[in-house]
């Protein structure tokens, strides 16, 4: 075989390698060396189909046999990605500055050796590899997204628009740039401006449905939700297996009080949930509403601690039909279950289990048997506090008359609503100078640090050490929160254990929340005792800080004239 028909079969191993013919690639590969034993090509190609099915192990011999046959910058650049994701970031780092001493213009080892920087959190030396790729070749759009994607995750935000709107000038139409540029504009509450950049990036690619997702969520979060609605319905008729999208729709639906369509698109949230993940190949087990009289049903919780809490009320109703019980939820959270009668057995997330008729989503079950929210919602699951640790705290909290009000200002940044989650601490800074109440932090992580940085320490009293030191999640907080006269919190679990436990809370959402909120109510079916306080301009806590700074003045009055009347 001459060295064209070779080379022409080389390329069309990559198109098969591009299909996931892997199989077929490797078989046809092998053939090829067998014709050309010594062609460095060829161990490029075998390198690079173990590479995509993550073979680290092989892919590494084959490209140190291709450098042994000829030095390739692009075989050598292979190997130190390659010897990255084998964990062995000193390795990979000599490899690619090697490299780029004998290639200082090769962009592919600049941004190779960028990523390593970035893993091993030397950020400035990432930072100088990108744009060291840009200066070379201002038209390679993954330089740009690297350096900007590095500014985007340090938080600024201005600096990673400025690396965006330098990547337009050379690449005006590229739909990436584009997009990402508006989903930062959208961060920073600039709607006008990320919908054009969104609008320029759907012009550049129609067909993209990660673009038209993109501008289903900056449309959704500047509060236009039916123009959200629509974009991820284009979205899914591009790709009816992106998931997210339809998840998206279906909380949007949910938000705007249309159950029973919402419901139905949120139900694909199982393919992207990792509980669900063992059991999705019994999907002929999952429960559909139909008879479960004398049947095992296995319940399984999904998202985080607060929606377990949440929603664990519906078991109680479920037990009303009769059946026995498993659920299977977060092992920190069991102490607050373990002793209701209507759970049959409890396990966690991680357990295997075999023996059961049917299986369902903890959430399906709201839909299921209350279609109508917003209609015959059960109260909260009467959970249990421990009693030493309510006669613990109180002999800490109960030392005066003062009013007690336990604040939360930051969520989990686990949670990718972290940003509207969260409130600088500062804004609570009004509020906490009144002689008359105690204010304790019921903060967690490393948030708790903001007291320190805004010089709160002599007016917000800190728990942070004492708190759910164990493996019992809130234990302590669930004590101390039973023990207050209010709680002030963002949308975190806090707001549904203080909802659960019947203390007066106050919920401080962004404009646009989370679906359970519903997108036009400053009360919730969820809970009596909880108010909220939500924003009328997206990203403005000032206007919603000035209403809570005027409520909590007047309840500290009213409390204390009370107590010393």
């Amino acid at each position: 075989m001459n060295k064209t028909l070779i080379n022409q079969n080389i390329k069309k191993n990559y198109q098969l390698l591009d299909q996931k013919q892997f199989g077929l690639a490797e078989q046809n590969a092998f053939n090829l060396l067998k014709e050309d034993p010594n062609n460095h090509e060829i161990f490029n190609l075998i390198g690079d189909i173990h590479y995509k099915q993550n073979n680290f192990d092989k892919s590494i011999w084959y490209y140190f046999s291709s450098l042994d046959r000829n030095f390739d910058t692009k075989a050598l650049n292979r190997l130190g990605t390659n010897i990255f994701l084998l964990n062995n970031n000193l390795v990979a780092e000599k490899v690619l500055t090697n490299l780029l001493a004998h290639d200082p213009n090769y962009v592919p080892g600049y941004l190779s050796l960028g990523l390593i920087y970035e893993q091993s959190k030397k950020i400035d030396k990432a930072i100088d590899c990108y744009r060291a790729a840009i200066k070379i070749d201002p038209y390679d759009v993954k330089a740009y997204l690297s350096l900007a994607t590095l500014y985007k995750h340090d938080l600024k935000y201005d600096e990673a628009i400025k690396v965006y709107q330098q990547g337009i000038i050379n690449n005006p139409n590229n739909h990436f740039i584009l997009s990402n540029l508006g989903n930062l504009f959208y961060l920073q509450n600039k709607f006008e401006d990320a919908i054009i950049s969104h609008q320029r990036a759907i012009k550049a690619r129609p067909d993209s449905h990660i673009v038209h997702f993109n501008f289903a969520n900056t449309l959704l979060n500047a509060g236009k939700y039916s123009e959200a609605i629509e974009m991820y319905k284009k979205t899914n008729d591009i790709n009816p297996s992106f998931y997210r999208s339809r998840i998206n729709l279906g909380t949007t639906l949910l938000s705007t009080g249309n159950f029973d369509e919402g419901f139905k698109e949120y139900s694909y949230r199982i393919y992207e949930d990792k509980n669900f993940k063992s059991i999705l190949n019994q999907k002929n087990k999952l429960w559909k509403g139909q008879n479960i009289e004398n049947k095992k049903i296995l319940v399984i919780a999904e998202s985080g601690l607060g929606n377990t809490i949440q929603f664990s009320r519906y078991l109680e109703v479920l037990n009303q039909l009769n059946c026995k019980i498993i659920f299977k939820c977060q092992e920190e959270l069991h102490h607050f279950f373990e002793e209701l009668e209507f759970i049959d057995q409890l396990l966690s997330l991680d357990s295997e289990i075999e023996d059961f008729d049917f299986w369902v989503p903890l959430q399906n079950i709201a839909y299921i048997l209350t279609p109508e929210l917003s209609s015959n919602c059960p109260p909260p699951t009467n959970i249990k506090i421990n009693d030493n640790k309510l006669i613990e705290w109180e002999t800490l909290i109960e030392i005066d008359n003062n009013v007690k009000i336990g604040i939360n200002w930051n969520g989990s940044k686990l949670n990718p609503r972290f940003n509207n989650n969260s409130i600088d601490l500062n804004y609570f800074k009004n509020m906490i100078q009144n002689d008359s109440a105690n204010f304790i932090s019921l903060q967690k992580g490393s948030s708790i640090s903001d007291i320190e940085k805004f010089n709160l320490e002599n007016n917000i009293i800190n728990y942070d050490l004492l708190i759910d030191t164990g493996s019992k999640s809130f234990l302590d907080t669930a004590a101390i929160i039973k023990l207050l006269d209010l709680v002030i919190t963002t949308d975190t679990s806090i707001a549904h254990l203080a909802g659960t436990l019947g203390v007066q809370t106050w919920l401080l959402l962004p404009r646009v929340s989370d679906w359970r909120w519903l997108n036009s109510k400053d009360e919730t079916i969820w809970y009596d005792n909880v108010r909220i306080y939500r924003q009328k301009v997206q990203g403005d806590w000032s206007e919603v800080f000035n209403r809570v700074e005027k409520d909590c003045a007047e309840l500290i009055k009213n409390i204390s004239e009370i107590r010393n009347s």
